[in-house]
Order: C-alpha cells, then sequence, then structure tokens
C-alpha cells in the first residue's frame, strides 16, 4: 500500500532520500525518525491541532504503568480475528503509539510494513516513531485519510475522532471498522470528584453504522478495576477531557488524592462493510 497524495491524489513514492513524490511534482519530507507530515493547511482547524503536548505526556507516562494494557490485548485479539498475512491495518488516531506496539505482539504475522498510524498531531506521531516499532507513520486528518480507496482491510479507532465517510471510501467492501470507547461507568469515581451530577458515557459511537452498509458483527465491554496512586492519578486526569472542563479547585483536588480507586470499563465494537454497491 502507498499513500495517496492529499494535493492531486496521485501515489506518492520515495524518489529520493527522505522524501515522498507523486508523479504531479508535489513532495513531501520524512523526518529522521521515519514519519511524514501529510496535513495541508486547510485540513487543519487550529494552529497545533490535536493533543496538547501536556495531554500527550500525561498519557504516555500513564500507559507506562500498563494499567490499559488489559484493553490493548483485547483490541488486539479482536483484531487477530479478522487478520490475514499482509492485510494492511489503520490505527487512525494512533497519538503515541502505544497501540501499534500491541497490535505487533499480539497479532500473529502482521508485519509492520501492513501497519499504519495515522494522527492529526505531529508531536505525537513524532513519539509514535521514537517507538521504532516500524510502521508507517504520517501526520494527517481523519477526514482526509492519505490512502486509495479500498485499500485498507482494517481500521481502528480508540478514543479518537473519526469521519465515516472517509473510512468507507477507504475500506475493502467485507473490511472491519473496530470502534473503541468509553463505556458507561468509565472513571465514574473520578468524574465524581469532578461533577457535582455524574452522567454515563456516551461513547463515540456514529448512528450511521446502523445503516445497511454495515453490519455490527462483534460487541464487548472490558472492565478491570485499579487503585491508582500519585503520579497516575493526575497522569490519568491530564489525559482525559475532564482536565480541559475542571476548575482550578476542582484540578487541586484531584492532585490531592493520596490514592483513588477506578473501574476503566471500554466498548469494543467491531463493524462488517458491506460495500455502498
Amino acid at each position: 500500500m502507498k499513500y495517496q497524495c492529499p494535493v492531486c491524489h496521485e501515489a506518492l513514492q520515495a524518489l529520493a532520500a527522505q522524501t515522498l513524490s507523486c508523479a504531479a511534482g508535489h513532495s513531501f519530507d520524512v523526518a529522521k525518525l521515519g514519519y511524514v507530515n501529510l496535513l495541508l493547511a486547510h485540513q487543519s482547524r487550529s494552529r497545533i491541532p490535536g493533543d496538547s503536548s501536556s495531554m500527550l505526556a500525561s498519557r504516555s507516562r500513564f500507559f507506562a504503568t500498563k494499567a490499559y494494557d488489559f484493553l490493548a490485548a483485547a483490541v488486539s485479539e479482536r483484531i487477530a480475528v479478522h487478520h490475514t498475512a499482509g492485510a494492511n491495518l489503520v490505527d487512525v488516531g494512533c497519538g503515541e503509539g502505544y497501540y501499534l506496539e500491541h497490535y505487533l505482539r499480539g497479532v500473529s504475522d502482521l508485519n509492520p510494513d501492513a501497519l499504519w498510524g495515522v494522527d492529526i498531531a505531529k508531536a505525537a506521531v513524532r513519539l509514535a516513531a521514537q517507538r521504532k516499532t516500524g510502521a508507517h507513520l504520517c501526520v494527517a486528518a481523519s477526514r482526509a485519510l492519505p490512502f486509495f480507496a479500498n485499500s485498507v482491510h482494517q481500521v481502528v479507532s480508540i478514543f479518537a475522532p473519526f469521519d465515516l465517510t472517509e473510512i468507507e471510501r477507504v475500506l475493502i467492501p467485507g473490511g472491519i471498522f473496530h470502534l473503541i470507547g468509553p463505556a458507561v461507568d468509565h472513571l465514574q469515581a473520578l468524574k465524581q470528584i469532578i461533577y457535582d451530577r455524574v452522567e454515563p458515557h456516551a461513547g463515540n459511537f456514529d448512528p450511521r453504522l446502523t445503516s445497511g452498509v454495515w453490519q455490527e458483527i462483534e460487541t464487548s465491554t472490558v472492565r478491570q478495576a485499579a487503585r491508582l496512586v500519585p503520579p497516575a492519578i493526575t497522569d490519568l486526569f491530564g489525559m482525559t477531557p475532564y482536565y480541559w472542563s475542571a476548575t482550578q479547585a476542582q484540578q487541586q483536588a484531584i492532585e490531592n488524592q493520596s490514592e483513588l480507586s477506578v473501574t476503566f470499563a471500554f466498548d469494543i465494537r467491531s463493524f462488517r462493510f458491506d460495500g455502498l454497491g
């Protein structure tokens, strides 16, 4: 599989060292770490799009505690059920590459050359590249995936924005979309410290996935209880959107916690794309 030029939609080739170019002459530099920036200026709604550096740092530190390893293993197991040797897997919103590492360990016959990570945050992709998984990594918007139509076998989105129209474009007929989001009771204990009224999570489900071109083939929920202590408590808080909606006093209340018992709960939903006809 090759990248598609975001300007003219021709194939990008490695025609020179550290450069990808298309037949029309558009070229994109490959960073020393191996990733490529294919995000065009008009495809971003802000000057520095995606997760902030502080959120990425918090998430990287929290992932290092292995608290989310059970989720990564469950997602990898689901992907493995549908994987065949040589089939392409794209992680939309790959972040700092934590899950990419787990896919390569947990999905047999998944070659790094068939693994593609996309994120709109350049800082996230740079961190993913530092993991040296060998996966293809690029900076791009989820609503403008740099892949050809009908070229991808599986797409995964974990707590990340996605554009269903783009996923339908790039997936092969019969391809699989794995959508992972919070279950209703995810991090309720953390939310109770911040909010007077705690609402259950609504998840990131797109109602169009109930249309005739999609078939939900498997749904499961994975949960794990944990007792957190500093600095894991503040790192968990810092990697969630709750941090940005909390007042300074609420942030201080989280930072003052000497321990916190939480439940991590995730819905893993898998859909088969039957094609647009």
